[in-house]
C-alpha cells in the first residue's frame, strides 16, 4: 500500500532515469566531443534532446559575475579545458566510468558540465563555497551533488575518494596561505594514483598587465578587471620579476587572506610548497601554452 500510494505513473517523466548509471551516456555516448559541445549549445535554447532534459543555465549577469562571460563562449572555455584534460593520455584511465571526478570551485557547474558522459551521475561532484552560488549549481543540475563547505578545508569533501579532481580558475586567486592549505586538503581526497588538474595565472597575464598600465597612461579604455589587478600589484615590474624569479605573486583585496584578485603560481614556487609542507604531489607537467591560463597537473604519490 505504501509503495503504491508514493509511486508516480510511468508517463510522468520523459524517461527513468533508474534505467541507466547514467542518461547522457547511454544516448549521447558515440558522439564526438566537439558534437558533445554542439549538444550543450543547443541545450542553452532546447531544454529536452533527444528525450533527455538537459541541466538549464543561470541567468547572464550570473554568469558574467561568476566569469566574465555567458552563452556560448562560456561553453566554449569550459569546453577547452575539457578537451585538454581529455587528449592527455596519463589521464585516460581516471576518465572511466567507475572512476569519481569532482569540480573543485564549480561555481554554477559549468566546467562540470563537459564531464556528465564520462562518469556514472553517482561519481560526479562539485565543490563551491559560496552557498549562493552552490544552491544555483544544485537547481540547474539535479543530476549531480554539488557540495558546499567554507572557504578553508573543513572536513566536507570526503578523504580518498577522488581519481580526478579539476579546478579551473581557483589556484589563479588563492592567497599563498589558502595556496597551501588546498594543496594539503586535496591529497588528502584524491585516491593514491589519481590526478588533479589545477590553473593558474602566469606570464603571459603579467605581460597582458604590463600592457594595459600603458593603455591606463595613454588614457585608452581598460577592462575593469584589469584596472582591479593593476591597483592591487603597485609596480607591477617588480612582481613580474619577482614572478621571473620563482617567487610566489598574489594580488590580494584586503580584509582576506584567502581569496584575490589574481595568483601567480610559478612552477618553482609550487614545487617549494610541496616539498616544505611534505604534500604527497608529484609535478608531472605544467603548461603555458595551451589554454586561457597556466595549467599543472599533479599525481597523488
Amino acid at each position: 500500500m505504501i509503495a503504491t500510494a508514493i509511486s508516480m505513473p510511468p508517463q510522468a517523466l520523459p524517461y527513468t532515469l533508474d534505467t541507466s548509471p547514467n542518461i547522457f551516456r547511454e544516448r549521447f555516448g558515440a558522439l564526438s566531443i566537439e558534437q558533445w559541445r554542439d549538444l550543450l549549445v543547443e541545450s542553452m535554447r532546447t531544454q529536452v534532446i533527444g528525450d533527455v532534459e538537459f541541466p538549464r543555465f543561470p541567468p547572464t549577469a550570473i554568469q558574467e559575475q561568476i566569469h566574465g562571460q555567458s552563452g556560448e563562449p562560456a561553453i566554449n572555455e569550459a569546453f577547452a579545458v575539457y578537451a585538454f584534460v581529455k587528449s592527455k593520455q596519463i589521464l585516460q584511465e581516471k576518465l572511466a566510468q567507475n572512476c569519481s571526478f569532482l569540480d573543485f570551485g564549480t561555481g554554477w557547474g559549468r566546467i562540470v558540465r563537459m564531464f556528465m558522459r564520462d562518469f556514472d551521475l553517482n561519481r560526479i561532484f562539485g565543490f563551491e563555497p559560496q552557498r549562493a552560488t552552490c544552491f544555483v549549481a544544485r537547481s540547474l543540475n539535479p543530476y549531480l551533488c554539488f557540495l558546499n563547505g567554507e572557504f578553508t578545508p573543513d572536513g566536507t569533501l570526503p578523504a580518498n575518494r577522488f581519481d580526478l579532481v579539476v579546478g579551473w580558475s581557483v589556484f589563479s586567486h588563492l592567497s599563498e596561505f589558502s595556496t597551501t592549505i588546498w594543496l594539503e586538503e586535496m591529497a588528502r581526497v584524491t585516491r593514491p594514483n589519481g590526478y588533479c588538474v589545477f590553473s593558474t595565472w602566469g606570464e603571459r597575464f603579467l605581460n597582458t598587465l604590463m600592457s594595459e598600465q600603458n593603455n591606463l597612461a595613454q588614457g585608452k579604455e581598460v577592462h575593469w578587471y584589469y584596472q582591479m589587478c593593476l591597483k592591487a600589484a603597485g609596480d607591477i615590474v617588480a612582481e613580474r620579476d619577482r614572478y621571473l624569479n620563482g617567487e610566489f605573486v598574489w594580488f590580494g583585496d584586503d580584509p582576506s587572506l584567502y581569496y584575490g584578485h589574481a595568483c601567480f603560481l610559478h612552477p618553482n614556487a609550487l614545487l617549494h610548497i610541496l616539498q616544505a609542507r611534505g604534500i604527497a604531489f608529484e609535478l608531472v607537467e605544467f603548461d603555458r601554452k595551451s589554454l586561457a591560463q597556466d595549467v599543472f597537473i599533479l599525481r597523488r604519490t
